[in-house]
């Protein structure tokens, strides 16, 4: 019994760890960046693509393909209403 509580106790730090794509929002425009990112129409393909949950390695894959569209779809709000600057260095992209 203990031991259950225990494992229950611990559960939102494991929700804590949950890998995010896009960064905390500091601002009502970053806000709004990461919202649009998150709704965007790429973003919503790749999530209708999903495989099912005993494919792990594919379910991998194609959540690496979300993270990178929302990355992209933030950066070009952001770059849109001159948050961000210009340019950089492309994120690496796993081998497919």
């Amino acid at each position: 019994m203990t031991r259950a509580l225990a494992a229950l106790a611990l559960l939102p730090l494991l929700g804590a760890c949950v890998n995010d794509p896009l960064p905390r929002a500091n601002t009502p425009e970053e806000a709004a960046c990461r919202s649009e990112a998150e709704r965007a129409p790429e973003v919503r393909a790749i999530y209708e693509r999903m495989p099912p949950a005993q494919n792990a390695t594919a379910r991998e894959r194609v959540m690496g393909e979300v993270t990178a569209a929302e990355r992209n779809a933030y950066l070009r709000c952001m770059r849109a209403r001159g948050l961000a600057p210009r340019g950089g260095v492309e994120p690496v992209r796993p081998l497919q």
